[in-house]
């Protein structure tokens, strides 16, 4: 695996000042450009500006969590955002990081689990559901259908937690090429346009409730949701950081009943190394400015709050970020 590595320090100016008159200059590291996270740093530039006046967050794009991971470990820049199930498995050495990143150390969430801003979606072109008695997750399993399926792209974690989920049915990818099937690794722009152009059947992927992919591939075609087990949501959620979560029959016209699903959230991290007047000084000001972070998208307007940035995740709390959440009564 490749990192491209961007040597950028992170400057805490004045030190000697009193708190509020500190800057800090502090380069994040992302995701792709455009999107839910890159507006998510937005905020976070917003809110640190408002709680010490002259900073700045520069946001750097990257291929995702797991090299965000790996520049955090190798103290390439100073913060980044890094989904839970990316966070777990560079904390335990999974593949493809293969070591364990002590390293890292989690300073708040920019969204929970519960906002449900990364939820498994399954949908299914209706015509090739009925026409093949699909109704669930399970029947893909037990009646073995071709299907042509889109997950996405190998290296991002939501294309593995789609493999997971297909697989603990018995749909891994060499069976379902052995039913006749195709997998196709494609990212939510090109499975939208496939869909509508009923070139794939079923489209696996994590995604905010209500996306405006969803919403286009729901007006463009007739779509089922094919729920899946509370069983197959309690492996997901044990083998890979996950969170369990519920979408309501009426929240979807697509959506027969409530089924439960699985939600990832998202940490904010930085390394163990950062002193932990900074690491303080970062949560307060976040924590302190929220109105001015969730600013940044409706989104974060209706599921930010101080308690919900207060909440744990996949790697340790840095001693600095826990010592201020603490005082504020948010952490026990």
């Amino acid at each position: 695996m490749k990192f491209k590595a961007f040597a950028i320090a992170a400057l805490a100016v004045l030190a000697a000042f009193p708190a509020g008159a500190q800057k800090y200059n502090l380069t994040v590291a992302g995701y792709s450009p455009g999107g839910l996270i890159s507006t998510i740093g937005v905020g976070l530039d917003g809110a640190l500006n408002a709680a010490y006046p002259g900073s700045t967050v520069t946001y750097q794009t990257s291929s995702g969590g797991l090299a965000n991971a790996m520049l955090i470990d190798q103290n390439k820049v100073p913060i980044a955002f890094i989904s839970d199930t990316e966070l777990a498995l560079a904390v335990a050495g999974r593949p493809p990081i293969n070591r364990k990143l002590g390293s890292l150390r989690h300073l708040f969430r920019p969204f929970n689990p519960a906002s449900r801003f990364q939820v498994t979606h399954i949908l299914a072109n209706k015509s090739w559901a009925d026409k093949n008695g699909i109704k669930s997750l399970a029947d893909i399993g037990s009646k073995k259908p071709a299907m042509r399926v889109a997950l996405n792209r190998p290296g991002n974690m939501d294309g593995d937690v789609s493999l997971a989920v297909l697989a603990d049915v018995g749909a891994t990818q060499e069976a379902i090429k052995s039913w006749g099937g195709q997998v196709v690794r494609a990212a939510s722009r090109e499975m939208t346009s496939l869909m509508l152009d009923r070139r794939i059947d079923v489209a696996v992927l994590g995604i905010s409730y209500r996306h405006p992919r969803v919403r286009e591939m729901a007006k463009g075609i007739e779509l089922s949701m094919l729920p899946m087990t509370q069983s197959t949501v309690d492996k997901i959620v044990g083998n890979l950081g996950a969170s369990p979560c519920n979408f309501k029959a009426s929240e979807y016209a697509f959506l027969a009943a409530d089924t439960p699903s699985v939600c990832v959230g998202m940490s904010v991290v930085a390394n163990a190394s950062m002193d932990d007047e900074t690491a303080y000084n970062l949560t307060k000001g976040v924590v302190e400015q929220v109105v001015k972070f969730r600013k940044a998208h409706r989104l974060l307007e209706k599921a930010v709050s101080a308690k919900t940035l207060a909440e744990s995740g996949q790697a340790p709390f840095h001693p600095g970020a826990a010592k201020y959440l603490r005082e504020k009564g948010l952490l026990k």
